[in-house]
């Protein structure tokens, strides 16, 4: 049986700050088991080609870096709708992909019943392998925002021994 909720992180690995979404997914299967059970999901650069999967699921988090304008290590909560007009005025490498893959989950009636973006604002996706001091020194931020709405929607997190 399917799990009905997903966390999605995008980003790429070779672009510094970009991979925050890839390294909260490594991160929540390192530290969490969920319960009921969740699918921890590497969405990548992938945009479109997720539509099949995100139709299948009642409500799926996506963790993303967003260029807001703000700081850098800024968290930011964008729900439902609010995404696809969040996204339109900001610059980032994902945000066409997302609105574009929101759109056809819309268009096609099978857009989960609840979205989130969690974003947090990148220094830098230069080329590079490692993310900034700051996004690393904000991940446990990041990471506490990301289980706090997976809490909210009845998702109960038990932290694995370190």
């Amino acid at each position: 049986m399917k799990n009905n909720v997903a966390v999605i992180g995008f980003g790429n690995l070779l672009l510094q700050d970009d991979a925050v979404g890839l390294h909260v997914i490594e991160t929540l299967k390192e530290r969490y088991r969920f319960e009921p059970r969740i699918d921890l999901l590497d969405g990548g650069t992938a945009g479109l080609d997720l539509l099949p999967l995100i139709e299948h699921y009642e409500r799926v988090l996506f963790v993303d870096a967003v260029d807001a304008g703000e700081s850098p290590g800024a968290i930011a909560i964008i729900e439902g709708d609010g995404i696809p007009s969040f996204l339109t005025a900001q610059v980032s490498v994902h945000h066409v992909g997302l609105s574009d893959l929101l759109f056809a989950a819309r268009m096609a009636g099978s857009l989960p019943a609840k979205i989130c973006l969690i974003g947090i604002q990148p220094e830098s996706v230069d080329i590079g392998l490692d993310m900034t001091n700051i996004l690393k020194e904000s991940l446990d931020l990041l990471m506490t925002t990301v289980v706090e709405r997976l809490q909210k929607w009845g998702v109960r997190p038990v932290e694995l021994c370190r």
